[in-house]
């Protein structure tokens, strides 16, 4: 673990607080929430999950604004108005009695998720750090399932002792807590403007990728790799969307909530875990084989939760399905940088975010409604499977075809 000058540690703290709120409190715990609320409010469950993704839109538009406000002098205006926005539109989903007013606050609480979620986030880490790069995304990354893990129980168990009113007023508090270290800790987004250099720069020098406004030789853009790359991020991004109905799903199986809130826990550790150790193996191994190999774990996670349902094969299934959100994220960054190559990076990313951000949010609600009419969560299971089988082929003619064209 390199060792980091303290003022770059305290921007890799503050970054990580930043995707543990709005990813990981908004994306990886609202499944905790669509039984409780579908059933006092008298709804359908695919209802309210169509509340996460609307969310899920609005994170992904809020994600392609947030690059117009990255010219402001200090980021601390932005980060202040995003964490008000989020945490009093979660407060208010507290206070409703429809879903139509749900549905407008998760505009405004997607919106802004988005402007300082993983946009943001990596563009600070990018141009705070130019050594350590992969370590230093990958833990922040990690930081989304940590949330999870750490505050599903949490909140979980307020939701039952409490009510998911209370708990959506819990979760308003934690943005604020978790925001705190980048309204303190950032004073600026490039550590030239205060004085200091990047994280394993020379003084006083920039490079083309640290800088996100440099000019760059791109080369031409293949668009039947273009494609591969794009079905790749929308499909493993999808699968990213089931384990936040664990908790149901081990309800339906007649395991209890207390077996659903374990599984999303531990596929928040999952989460958290497989992103570093990804970053290790394509270190190690190259990124074809590390995410082919993830790819093929998630498989083995589906088929365990369609034909073994033990409540510690569950646990075990959500481990390894956990894995997904590495492929969703680091698995997505690391193949559009391995077949597009550093120069065209910066223009391929930020479509292939948010058709990842669109399609987690398209099967939030899919899975729901998918549930409502089938009565059980075996079809869906058959859909991921299709999608994981799907996206290991991606992988691998994405690569090939790259090699071919190198």
């Amino acid at each position: 673990m390199p060792k980091f000058p303290r003022r770059h540690l305290l921007v890799l703290i503050a970054m990580c607080g930043l995707i543990a709120s709005g990813v990981g409190l908004v994306t990886n715990v609202a499944g905790l929430f669509f039984t409780p609320v579908s059933e006092e409010l008298g709804i359908l469950r695919g209802e309210v999950s169509l509340t996460l993704t609307i969310c899920n839109i609005c994170v992904a538009l809020g994600g392609m604004v947030a690059p117009k406000f990255m010219g402001m002098k200090s980021p601390r205006p932005l980060i202040l108005g995003a964490t008000v926005a989020l945490a009093a539109s979660t407060a208010g989903l507290s206070f409703c009695h429809g879903i139509v007013a749900m549905y407008a606050l998760c505009v405004v609480r997607g919106f802004a998720a988005g402007i300082v979620g993983m946009v943001f986030a990596t563009t600070v880490v990018s141009n705070w750090f130019v050594a350590a790069i992969g370590l230093v995304t990958s833990i922040v990354f990690g930081f989304s399932g940590i949330a999870g893990a750490v505050f599903s129980p949490i909140v979980s168990g307020i939701i039952q002792s409490s009510g998911w009113r209370m708990g959506y007023l819990v979760l308003a508090v934690l943005h604020v807590v978790l925001s705190l270290p980048a309204l303190l800790f950032v004073p600026s987004f490039r550590p030239e403007e205060s004085g200091l250099a990047a994280y394993g720069a020379e003084e006083g020098t920039r490079t083309a990728a640290v800088e996100p406004t440099a000019k760059t030789a791109a080369a031409p853009l293949s668009m039947v790799l273009f494609a591969i790359v794009l079905g790749f991020s929308v499909i493993g991004s999808g699968t990213t969307s089931l384990p936040q109905h664990f908790s149901g799903m081990a309800e339906n199986f007649g395991l209890g909530a207390a077996v659903g809130a374990t599984m999303l826990s531990a596929s928040m550790v999952a989460n958290t875990v497989g992103k570093i150790v990804l970053g290790a193996l394509v270190d190690r191994f190259g990124g074809r084989k590390s995410i082919l190999l993830y790819c093929c774990l998630v498989i083995v996670a589906i088929l365990m939760l369609l034909f073994v349902r033990g409540p510690l094969a569950m646990v075990v299934a959500a481990v390894f399905y956990g894995l997904c959100y590495s492929i969703g994220t680091v698995g997505i960054t690391m193949m559009t940088r391995d077949v597009f190559g550093v120069e065209n990076y910066t223009r391929v990313y930020p479509t292939m975010s948010f058709g990842g951000n669109v399609a987690n949010a398209a099967f939030s609600s899919i899975i729901g409604f998918m549930y409502d009419f089938s009565g059980g969560y075996t079809l869906t299971l058959w859909v991921m499977l299709a999608m994981a089988s799907v996206t290991a082929v991606l992988v691998v003619v994405g690569y090939g075809k790259a090699g071919k064209a190198a």
